[in-house]
């Protein structure tokens, strides 16, 4: 069993020693990993950034996310850019005393710093929780699966095996315009075309496990089947699934962003960071001001780019076969 087995590490120069786990030697290697630290640092920031640095944002510059300030478009409707200041109301002439807009404006007029912020609130919610959504469903079939096997196996299969046949994109648009837009919606949607994944990977490690010494013995003395699944075959699991969850959050975000630019994400005017890339792009407003559309479409790609990262790390902190850093 490698999550329960230890190993013997050297402590200092005595010769003495003691058993470390793998969780253990998994944190430690993360620890030491450039990549993970990068990773982990830049997610944590944007965690920090999207609840507490969102309302300071907002706060500092007296712009709520879905404000319009006329005064940040000139007379022909051109939005101001970076660092710049709102007009007078002639709209041609800047006010040297008016309010400030860090990362510019976008085509009504609202604020982009305070936006991408705010944005990035929802972006990581819908994410997250269709993540777990997906993990709860997926591990849930993959246990009763793996552990009953026979009729129930074979179901659970079929159902994945559809489930991975169809365009996820296309058949989620589908369902978005069916069900009708909205944050609960959104999530739901996801989490249906992303369960299978942790199902197949909780099926193969639960048929693997239940045929070990610990769980033959745990039903050998009168265990229940729910205790088997929860309390031996369960945290058998934990490894892969916590490499899959970090992996696929980054997915996700692209995910609700693509629903968001096809116009079935999560309804206006709430920011996402997929709505303002629309907003960008149907409104024409990028092929004159790139930023528009550069920084959330930069927030979605460093964002997707930390997790995968950092996922990856993972992974290898949690191969037993790895060699120790």
């Amino acid at each position: 069993m490698d999550l329960q087995s230890l190993e013997i590490g050297r402590i200092g120069g005595s010769g003495t020693s003691k058993p470390v786990g793998l969780r253990a030697t998994a944190l430690r290697r993360l620890r030491r990993d450039p990549v993970a630290v990068a990773a982990a640092s830049v997610l944590a920031l944007l965690v920090l950034a999207a609840i507490i640095g969102a309302p300071i944002a907002a706060y500092l510059t007296g712009h709520s996310p879905n404000a319009q300030y006329p005064l940040a478009l000139s007379n022909d409707g051109l939005p101001i850019g970076i660092m710049q200041r709102t007009f007078f109301a002639n709209g041609v002439v800047h006010n040297p005393h008016g309010s400030l807009f860090i990362l510019g404006a976008d085509a009504l007029g609202r604020d982009e710093l305070v936006r991408v912020l705010y944005g990035a609130r929802i972006s990581l919610l819908v994410a997250s929780a269709a993540t777990c959504l997906a993990l709860i469903i997926g591990v849930t079939l993959g246990l009763l699966a793996g552990y009953l096997e026979g009729p129930t196996d074979a179901i659970v299969n079929r159902l994945t095996e559809t489930a991975m046949a169809f365009p996820s994109l296309l058949l989620a648009v589908a369902l978005a315009v069916v069900v009708g837009p909205g944050l609960l919606n959104i999530v739901v949607i996801i989490a249906l075309f992303t369960w299978f994944y942790p199902a197949r990977i909780v099926r193969s490690t639960a048929v693997a496990t239940k045929r070990l010494t610990f769980v033959t013995a745990a039903r050998s003395i009168g265990a229940r089947p729910r205790r088997i699944l929860l309390v031996h075959l369960l945290p058998q699991v934990w490894a892969p699934l916590l490499v899959y969850a970090t992996s696929i959050i980054g997915y996700n975000i692209l995910f609700a962003a693509g629903l968001a630019y096809l116009g079935v994400g999560v309804p206006q005017p709430t920011a996402t960071w997929g709505q303002m890339l629309s907003t960008a792009v149907t409104s024409g407003m990028y092929q004159i001001d790139l930023s528009v559309a550069l920084v959330p479409g930069l927030a979605i790609l460093l964002t997707m780019l930390a997790f995968n990262l950092l996922g990856d790390s993972i992974r290898d902190a949690l191969d037993p076969k790895a060699g120790r850093r």
